[in-house]
């Protein structure tokens, strides 16, 4: 399986060389053939579904024989899907979300209950450093979300079938871990409850 780290070696027409034998002029040498596009396959577990709110059979109909220019196919395993992309669509999915990740946690970072938004290198942990309105802030939790969404994208796109990450809610004025979870196992639930209960648990 390729990775994300996979690049398509590119190759031109090579020149026609020109030169003489006894005045008479050699034939341009044949132009080598560019190569043809590889393909990638992706498994995308039915967990990572699950997180999507995407049905295989959604994702199925939406990208089997080549019905979208996004990507090459699709077919079920089980209860995953396995997509192929030409080399071309995969290197445009994974800029997506790297760019979809980018924009999501500065947009997180920008919200007034949000002091902090740390997402690991290898995309397995995101800590979100914030004031209890964040429970009352329906566009955080939708950055938030997108932010996770991206995470598993890029997991996936790097040959990690095994995704996941622990994402973890800080308290602004405490630095009190309030709410954690490890997923896919766990969901992350959060309420003003849940963080005033962690508060006091902590005895502050």
């Amino acid at each position: 399986m390729l990775t994300r780290r996979t690049l398509l070696a590119l190759s031109g027409a090579l020149l026609a060389a020109l030169c003489g034998c006894a005045g008479e002029p050699v034939d341009p040498a044949p132009a080598e053939p560019e190569p043809a596009d590889q393909t990638v396959s992706v498994r995308f577990p039915a967990s990572f579904l699950n997180l999507c709110a995407l049905s295989q059979e959604d994702v199925i109909e939406q990208y089997a024989d080549g019905a979208s220019e996004d990507a090459l196919d699709a077919a079920s395993d089980g209860d995953d899907v396995i997509l192929t992309f030409t080399t071309t669509q995969f290197e445009a999915q994974v800029g997506k979300w790297e760019e979809e990740l980018k924009d999501e946690t500065a947009s997180l970072l920008a919200r007034d209950c949000v002091d902090a938004v740390e997402v690991s290198d290898d995309l397995r942990a995101i800590t979100v450093t914030a004031r209890p309105s964040f429970t009352d802030d329906n566009d955080a939790a939708a950055d938030l979300y997108m932010i996770m969404v991206a995470c598993g994208y890029l997991q996936l796109f790097d040959g990690q079938e095994d995704w996941g990450f622990r994402a973890a809610f800080v308290d602004a004025d405490t630095g009190v871990e309030v709410a954690a979870a490890d997923m896919p196992g766990e969901g992350l639930t959060i309420s003003r409850d849940i963080w005033s209960d962690a508060l006091a648990a902590a005895g502050v």
